[in-house]
């Protein structure tokens, strides 16, 4: 019995050691995240024009949300000064916001590197103040001393491999639907259940393979596994 529990506890710690560990922008997997940070960033940006500030207090507002560059860019071509005071001026056409995402399917997020790539594809529109034709507009997102930070603000300029793979992704998403095993019906099965209590170990090994697994080869290990079990059983 003894045996039995120190296999778990090791079968675990096994698991556990197994996930990679990340930056922070790795670990922001939850497009919702992703979006309430972009978000709270677009709010600050467009409180400057609510009321008159110091420089400083300008700057307390920006950078939890934005590196140096974008910032700069941002308060050059906005930012106005009257009697030592700092604000924006609103308009429809500002550069260097955050673009009017819809924070739908449609604005799509691609980590790579410990960077993530936001963007969006806005078809043609000429109604309204402010016409356009259709067109990306992105950004970028980088680790900045431990904090998730706007470092770039791409406009139309997407690199061509992070388009092409968020289309990868969508797709391996959509073939997925149709094959995602059912976990539950191999912990569900009798004999599943009858292993367990025979040996907890083997059982766990089995179960969490097929947790772990994510791609063939892991699959292929994992009946190889099984397969090298039955030819010592038979032996």
């Amino acid at each position: 019995m003894y045996k039995h529990i120190t296999g778990i506890i090791l079968t675990i710690a096994v698991m556990v050691a197994a996930i990679p560990s990340h930056t922070y922008a790795e670990r922001v997997t939850n497009k919702e995240e992703v979006y309430k940070f972009l978000q709270n960033a677009f709010q600050a940006q467009v409180s400057l024009s609510e009321e008159e500030r110091s420089m400083k207090e300008v700057n307390e507002l920006l950078d939890p949300y934005f590196s140096k560059e974008p910032k700069t860019q941002f308060l050059k071509e906005n930012l106005v000064s009257e009697n030592g005071k700092f604000f924006t001026l609103g308009s429809d056409a500002a550069a260097y916001y955050i673009p009017f995402f819809t924070y739908t399917d449609n604005t799509k997020v691609v980590k790579e590197s410990g960077k993530v790539y936001v963007y969006e594809y806005f078809p043609e529109n000429h109604e309204g103040p402010v016409g356009y034709d259709s067109h990306y507009e992105g950004v970028l997102l980088e680790e900045k001393e431990g904090e998730l930070k706007v470092d770039k603000l791409l406009g139309e300029n997407i690199p061509v491999r992070i388009l092409n793979k968020a289309e990868g992704h969508e797709e391996a998403a959509k073939q997925a639907s149709f094959k995602t095993p059912d976990n539950s019906i191999l912990l569900n099965k009798p004999s599943y259940q009858f292993g367990f209590l025979l040996d907890p170990f083997d059982a766990l090994f089995r179960s969490g393979g097929m947790l772990l697994t994510e791609n063939k080869q892991g699959i292929i290990a994992l009946f190889e596994h099984q397969e090298v079990n039955g030819q010592l059983a038979a032996n």
